[in-house]
Formats: C-alpha cells, structure tokens, sequence
C-alpha cells in the first residue's frame, strides 16, 4: 500500500522544528530515520497532514554523561548503541538489545527517540528504558519537561507526548556497581518483531 498524501517539511534547526509542530500540531508528525512510522502510514494506520524532517539537526545527537546520568540525542542511531563504549559502560542493557532491532539497514537509520515515541510493545528499547528507570526529555515550543518512562508510555502505541512536542533526549542513570543485566527475545526469524523478550537487571 502506499501512505495518505502529505507535505513534506522540512527543519533547519530545532527551534523550526518545534515551530512548526506547534503550528500544525494535530496534524503534523516528526520523523527521522523513519523506520517506525513509514510502515504504519503504508498501511494508512497513521495519516499525517504533514510531516517534519528532523533527521539533520545536530541538536538532537550526543553521547555524553552529564550530572550523574548517561544522556542520549533522541537521534542516537541503534547502531551507536551498539558500538559506543560510553552506552556499553554506563547502560549496557542498551548496547545487549540493539543488536536485535531488525536488520543492519535498520539500526543504520532508526532512532532511539523514534522507537520510544512510536512506543510498540514488540519493540526493544522502550522496555529496556523503562527497565533503567530512564527518563524521556520532551520539548515544545512551550518549553521542556522531563518525564519519567512510566509516565512516558501510557499503553501500546500511547504516550504521553502532547500533538507539538518532540522528544529530544533520554536520560538513563548511571549503573551503580555490582549491577548486572541481561535482555532476551523470542522471535521466528532474526530481525522479525519478537513474539516475546525480556530485560532484566540484578544487583549483587
């Protein structure tokens, strides 16, 4: 099938970008890597008016610790989670589950702020976000707030974003010592949605 007519807009800064979510909020969706949205709009389960191309503003990039927490750019590639040192050190829950997001082509292009925004229940990342007791960094044109990942996702493909915000950050606490994790799923073939998984985390 083939997605709904749309306009295609496209942001030259974050600040744009929230502007003009702000301005057709409603009707207008952010996409980036697209892997989680352009399924659901060829299926014409999601009808966007429009929408707003983030995926080259550098605002929304970054791997940094920064007062106590790991801080990811909710543009952070699943590829990045994978191979940064920094995830693998202070989250490495993170750097176990990427590894089983769909196909290489996929983490090259997907978003971490894209899969916790399209919140799928079959999807990785939200529950290992939720599993690190991450927080998800939301801004409008209104101003940020920070929201934890129990307050973030409200049931499958729900959360708590309101029409003009974006995410554009998530904050995971640092690993104390002694933690240690694990993630597993279930699925018919490599790359396929998992028909079950799991992350846990232990402390010593």
């Amino acid at each position: 099938m083939k997605p709904h007519g749309f306009e295609y807009l496209r942001a030259s800064s974050l600040g744009e970008a929230l502007e003009l979510l702000a301005t057709r909020a409603g009707d207008a969706r952010p996409i980036a890597g697209g892997q989680s949205l352009v399924p659901v709009m060829n299926l014409r389960l999601a009808r966007p008016e429009a929408l707003v191309d983030i995926g080259r503003l550098d605002a929304l990039r970054g791997i940094a610790v920064e007062k106590g927490a790991l801080r990811l750019g909710a543009l952070t590639l699943h590829r990045e989670l994978v191979e940064s040192p920094v995830v693998a050190e202070h989250a490495p829950l993170l750097s176990r589950a990427a590894p089983y997001i769909g196909h290489e082509a996929i983490r090259n292009r997907g978003t971490l702020g894209g899969s916790l925004a399209h919140a799928d229940p079959a999807a990785e990342l939200p529950a290992c976000v939720l599993a690190l007791d991450g927080r998800i960094v939301a801004a409008s044109r209104r101003g940020r707030r920070t929201l934890a990942a129990e307050q973030f996702f409200l049931g499958p493909y729900t959360t708590a974003l309101e029409p003009d915000e974006l995410v554009v950050a998530v904050e995971i606490p640092l690993a104390p010592p002694g933690r240690r994790v694990a993630f597993h799923e279930l699925a018919r073939r490599i790359g396929d949605y998992a028909m079950a998984g799991g992350a846990a985390l232990a402390r010593r």
